[in-house]
């Protein structure tokens, strides 16, 4: 008898307890959710992590805080979400850099497959290369690729860090246009510095994410060149692409996901999916990220976790075929 008892309370200890456990997953969140993004205040990073916290934060009835960790290319911004508790109050703004072309370029504290959960790609954006106006008489792609051809030195270009996609881009181009050898890197920390030195003409030429660019594009204190989507922007459609400018087979963008730990709960991530999708899903959210740029992919799940193992293998492979390295 004395056993039976004590089978039953251990029986009715381990209900409470997956009650309870249930429980606290139906109530989540029931505090605010931290949303780390590894690049600083003012680049296209930092726009999409906002236009996601000031979506997700009404539907789930919480604050989303936006918290800038930059460095590395958002690798340790991953690294720090990567070793969070895998409840859903801690979230990654991933990016390319961090996520796809990282991993063919260091030996990283973290793997960008395994170690998280996707939820969704928030959306893409291409780059644009852009020039000061009133430092280069460059008017398009090829006024430009003249004008490095005829320098006695090689032209500084910018980004947003080493291994960055504003990097990958410049390399690419250089490599489609035989201009290596003939730009030089100048490296920052994250876009707006690198603007800001394109403004004040310390660097020639920039491939920025659209977002970042495009109030400056607008204003007349930056000039596009060109985009590097297969399509214009919709947000931009008066710049001409690569392709257009004679560059036939160039093409490069960036994604922006959101991603929490490994092994976060399915029922955790399906609802901070479902959020994202409700409040980025309108025709004004929609909107706000497309006027800056930003293409609406907003995907499941499933499909993300598919299209991040692509893109992992597409830039490994183009890592290779440049022989791009950090040193």
């Amino acid at each position: 008898m004395l056993k039976f008892k004590t089978g039953l309370r251990h029986a009715i200890t381990a209900c409470l307890v997956g009650l309870t456990a249930v429980a606290a997953q139906a109530a989540f969140p029931d505090k605010p959710i931290r949303l780390v993004v590894g690049f600083p205040a003012g680049g296209g990073a930092d726009f999409a992590a906002r236009q996601v916290a000031d979506a997700l934060g009404p539907v789930l009835g919480t604050t989303v805080v936006v918290d800038n960790k930059p460095g590395a290319n958002g690798t340790i911004a991953a690294g720090e979400v990567a070793r969070a508790p895998a409840d859903g109050y801690t979230l990654l703004l991933g990016v390319t850099a961090s996520h796809s072309i990282a991993p063919a370029l260091q030996k990283l504290p973290y793997d960008a497959q395994r170690d998280f959960t996707p939820i969704t790609e928030v959306g893409y954006t291409p780059l644009v290369l852009v020039v000061n106006p009133n430092k280069s008489q460059a008017k398009n792609v090829q006024d430009f690729i003249r004008s490095v051809n005829a320098s006695t030195e090689p032209v500084p270009y910018g980004s947003a860090g080493n291994g960055n996609i504003t990097h990958m881009t410049a390399e690419l181009f250089a490599l489609s246009t035989g201009t290596t050898g003939k730009l030089r890197h100048i490296p920052y920390k994250g876009s707006n510095q690198a603007v800001t030195d394109l403004l004040g003409g310390h660097i020639s030429a920039y491939f920025d994410t659209l977002p970042s660019s495009l109030p400056f594009i607008r204003n007349g204190q930056l000039r596009a060149l060109a985009v590097t989507s297969r399509e214009r922007a919709g947000a931009a459609a008066d710049i001409p692409t690569m392709r257009e400018a004679g560059l036939k087979d160039y093409e490069a963008t960036t994604w922006f996901g959101v991603f929490g730990p490994a092994k976060l709960p399915a029922d955790v991530t399906q609802k901070i999916y479902e959020a994202i999708l409700k409040g980025l899903g309108t025709p004004e959210a929609r909107k706000g990220l497309t006027s800056r740029g930003v293409e609406p992919v907003l995907d499941t799940p499933a499909h993300f976790s598919k299209e991040l193992e692509a893109d992992i293998a597409r830039w490994g492979e183009v890592v290779k075929k440049a022989k791009i390295t950090l040193d």
